[in-house]
């Protein structure tokens, strides 16, 4: 049984068709016509040159589904008629900066499914024959009966009648051309010449581009994205639900696995804020034998030596300028350092407006309030803040 069907599909919607094995090897063909039969296996239908835009664009994104949605609108200005009536697919053949852009109109597209449909072809890959050309050796032509495909570039394609081929060559032939021109098909025209010299090779061209087939990635080459995806109802119907539970159990392990980095990531946040607290008290209160909650520990001792908000020292301006920093949710402390009568505030807000404020606020309270360095920064403004006894 063949392993593949290739149909072509041919300027005036004659078709000729040939029977693969999984080698890729003809078994049958080419027959003029369409199978007889419903072909089973994969079947693969090339369409005529002319009738597709090959042309390099841009990547404008990364991931398949917005590539095809995005590229229609990257090309628009290179399209022949309105981008709406246009179908557009993405060959990706792994360039970082730009892919190929397959570009048919719909009526076409249309007319060739239905042409299919009528006798009993379902199309699983639609290619357009020029992609089956090699490039990157230099320009090769394709000879078919009277027609010709001249790809010169990797998004470079000209395709018509044998009769236009002298004048392609024209086009290209003061660029400096270094490389032969490769023919394939027919004996060479007497007209045609080129600058570099020309290497001929007889081939059969239905059986020279069913061999070709091997050499294309398939899924990437397809004209059947998006409105023209097919549904493969030959495909087993649990297939899907078995994708569908193997990616359920993939994104609950992968939430697990976040939920867990995130406990990880507080805990050692968690450790670092209390190793720093204990510092703070530390200096605070040198007296202080042992740490066990450092915030119920200086609540304590204020409460304790009570009116130390009227005293001098650390704890005299801490506890005068606490009810300005607490509860507002305007200001971040960073860290604190207290130095000869001389309390040095690394703060941070939305602004130097905010901090501004803030040490006003603390003149205000009969302190002498300055501040001696500002750092803006993604999240805000980080300031230091100099508060010492003293008015102004």
């Amino acid at each position: 049984m063949p392993h593949r069907h290739l149909i072509r599909i041919l300027d005036d919607e004659r078709a000729q068709w040939l029977a693969l094995d999984r080698a890729g090897r003809v078994l049958a063909g080419p027959t003029p016509g369409f199978p007889p039969h419903a072909p089973q296996g994969d079947t693969v239908v090339l369409v005529p040159s002319a009738e597709v835009l090959l042309l390099e664009a841009p990547r404008i994104a990364r991931q398949r589904r917005q590539l095809e949605r995005g590229l229609p609108f990257a090309i628009e200005d290179q399209l022949g008629e309105p981008v709406e009536q246009c179908h557009v697919a993405a060959f990706d053949d792994g360039r970082p900066e730009t892919v190929l852009a397959l570009a048919a109109a719909r009526a076409r597209m249309e007319a060739w499914l239905a042409l299919l449909s009528r006798h009993g072809v379902r199309a699983d890959c639609l290619v357009p024959e020029s992609l089956l050309l090699p490039q990157g050796t230099g320009p090769v032509l394709l000879l078919d009966g009277d027609c010709a495909t001249l790809r010169h570039a990797r998004g470079g394609v000209l395709a018509g009648r044998v009769e236009e081929v002298a004048g392609w060559l024209a086009l290209f032939a003061d660029s400096g051309a270094t490389a032969p021109l490769q023919i394939l098909g027919r004996s060479v025209d007497a007209s045609i010449s080129w600058p570099a010299g020309i290497e001929h090779t007889a081939v059969d061209v239905p059986v020279w581009l069913a061999t070709r087939l091997a050499t294309l990635d398939l899924d990437q080459s397809n004209l059947l994205v998006g409105d023209y995806r097919p549904q493969d109802a030959r495909a087993n119907p649990g297939r899907g639900w078995a994708w569908a539970a193997i990616l359920a159990a993939a994104g609950v392990l992968l939430g697990m696995t976040s939920m867990a980095v995130e406990r990880w990531q507080l805990d050692r946040l968690h450790a670092s804020q209390r190793a720093q607290m204990e510092t703070l008290l530390r200096e605070a209160l040198p007296d202080v034998q042992r740490v066990v909650d450092p915030r119920a520990q200086v609540a304590a001792e204020l409460a304790r030596r009570g009116g130390a908000a009227r005293g001098e020292g650390v704890l005299g301006l801490l506890a005068r300028i606490a009810p300005l920093l607490s509860g507002s949710g305007r200001y971040t402390l960073d860290g604190l350092e207290y130095r000869a009568g001389t309390l040095d505030l690394t703060l941070r807000g939305g602004d130097v407006a905010t901090l501004d404020e803030l040490r006003e606020r603390m003149a205000s309270l009969g302190l002498a309030a300055e501040l001696t360095a500002m750092t803006p920064g993604s999240s805000g403004v980080e300031g230091k803040l100099r508060v010492r006894e003293g008015g102004r």
